[in-house]
């Protein structure tokens, strides 16, 4: 009313302005700002004076108290944003919880984000930047059509069409937390822990086939777009990276995105993201085995059930868990078996004096019944009278069987063959050889199209375990020769196995 002079002046412009579509303040506001308001615009209009009222709570130190400077515990802003920036500042504040709750500032939750999410975000960014320009590929003058992308390029535009859908609703809710936390995760997980990774070679490949431009377009789009959508909540950050992508002059400037129902295939997320989900159990039975990744096994054992929906994504196991052989099995009881227990706490009350043989019961139950209870479905059992089980009322664990290593969830499993021979461990020394020469050339800031010589102090042991491997040491690490020197460079441990490596870049 005040800054428009109403109903004095500036009447048709007032009206079409009110009500607001939308208020947000402190709650500290509550009677000097939302209610003043409301009175007022009750008394001239009639009508309450805005659509959505948005409260923000108070921002307490990282124990939950008020701040104040007599205390001690008050954190300055500018500080803040002069040690960490102003876009991680903003996005901690987001992402630590909904604007209505009280925040509890914690300036260690500020370098968390900045290192789960702007470091990630701004290392695919220049991931892409920098094989783009020593490609010197723009994806900008090339269209690759939707039929002729890879599956798990349409894979990540699926989910970066969820992410617009999932973000924009968030927003219209007045829920920024929600939206960043499903911008945060696609990031992470999807684009750079994913679809990067696993598509590095493509960006490494020497012609500019089908799938290398197509793997520059699909990189290019999802980066702009999640530029777009976290511009309102980061404009610095976006707006740097939007930029330099795109050469416009702003990312403000961009129209938001929408979603494109198009683009979602829900075949391909759901065979993705099994295989993603497998590999993950994988990762968990290898490590709870102590074998490294680098170490090959020789097979792991999956449900039969599965064998359809992943059929054609097979090589993503056997490259991300290192493994020669992929078994299919009909009945997993040849590897593993099930020991339930009831969950004492939970079925004391229930069953009584009948607990002892609720054990003998649950010793008896068949795998089906077992894995209908780790889905979260009820089963019916009889001792002295009927009873529902559920899965809060037992504890499942699984016995491997010797020489393997199995995990679950829910109702995916995954079995590791445990047993190393000799030629697989001489080819985990191999890829740990890899590893490490890749670490040392870039220690020696080495570009990476340069040549190198690969230098070992004598040792036999370490000779044989290679002998097989040379080109495909020669071939990851680009060297041209691999040479036995005394007293040569860095002591490396390879899986147990100590020597001596340097490494020599190739002039030119």
């Amino acid at each position: 009313f005040a800054q428009y002079h109403y109903p004095f002046e500036n009447k048709e412009l007032f009206e079409s302005q009110f009500p607001a579509d939308f208020i947000c303040e402190g709650i500290d506001q509550t009677r000097g700002w939302f209610y003043s308001l409301l009175v007022i615009s009750t008394f001239v209009m009639g009508k309450t004076p805005y659509k959505n009222v948005l409260v923000n709570d108070l921002i307490l130190d990282k124990y939950g108290q008020k701040m104040h400077k007599s205390k001690g515990n008050s954190v300055s802003p500018f500080g803040c944003i002069e040690s960490f920036g102003a876009d991680p500042t903003r996005w901690y504040m987001l992402y630590a919880s909904p604007v209505w709750t009280p925040l509890k500032f914690d300036e260690e939750g500020i370098k968390e984000v900045q290192s789960k999410f702007f470091n990630t975000l701004k290392n695919t960014y220049t991931f892409f930047q920098m094989y783009a320009n020593t490609d010197k590929v723009d994806p900008r003058k090339f269209k690759v059509e939707y039929k002729d992308l890879e599956d798990i390029d349409k894979w990540l535009l699926s989910k970066y069409n969820k992410v617009v859908r999932d973000v924009t609703e968030s927003l219209d809710m007045y829920d920024p937390n929600k939206a960043v936390k499903i911008v945060n995760n696609f990031v992470n997980e999807d684009l750079s822990n994913w679809y990067i990774r696993r598509n590095r070679r493509r960006f490494w490949g020497s012609e500019l086939d089908n799938s290398k431009k197509a793997v520059y377009q699909t990189t290019y789009e999802v980066l702009c777009g999640i530029c777009k959508l976290i511009a309102p909540m980061v404009p610095f950050t976006s707006e740097e990276i939007y930029t330099n992508l795109t050469g416009e002059k702003s990312v403000h400037l961009a129209d938001y995105p929408t979603f494109d129902k198009d683009m979602v295939d829900e075949k391909i997320e759901t065979k993705m993201d099994l295989v993603r989900d497998l590999i993950s159990l994988g990762r968990n039975a290898r490590e709870e085995a102590k074998i490294k990744v680098r170490q090959p096994i020789s097979e792991v054992v999956l449900d039969n059930k599965v064998k359809n929906t992943i059929k054609e994504l097979e090589y993503l196991i056997y490259e991300e868990l290192n493994v020669k052989k992929i078994v299919y099995a009909k009945d997993l009881s040849e590897y593993m078996t099930f020991i339930v227990k009831p969950n004492f706490k939970v079925c004391g009350p229930i069953f009584g004096k009948n607990i002892k043989a609720l054990t003998d019961k649950l010793n008896e139950l068949d795998e089906k019944d077992v894995l209908k209870l780790q889905n979260g479905e009820e089963i019916k059992i009889k001792i002295d009278q009927e009873y529902t089980l559920t899965s809060e009322m037992v504890d499942i664990r699984i016995n491997s069987r010797e020489g393997f290593n199995a995990a679950n969830s829910g109702n995916n499993f995954i079995i590791l063959d445990t047993t190393l021979t000799k030629e697989l461990i001489n080819e985990g020394i191999a890829r740990e050889l890899i590893s490490k020469v890749q670490q040392m050339r870039k220690n020696k800031d080495f570009d990476i199209v340069d040549r190198i010589k690969l230098y070992y102090e004598k040792n036999q042991e370490f000779s044989d375990s290679i002998k097989d491997y040379i080109d495909m040491i020669k071939n990851e690490t680009l060297s041209t020769e691999i040479v036995e020197k005394n007293n040569s460079g860095e002591e490396l441990d390879l899986n147990g196995l100590i020597v001596k490596v340097d490494v020599e870049k190739i002039k030119k």
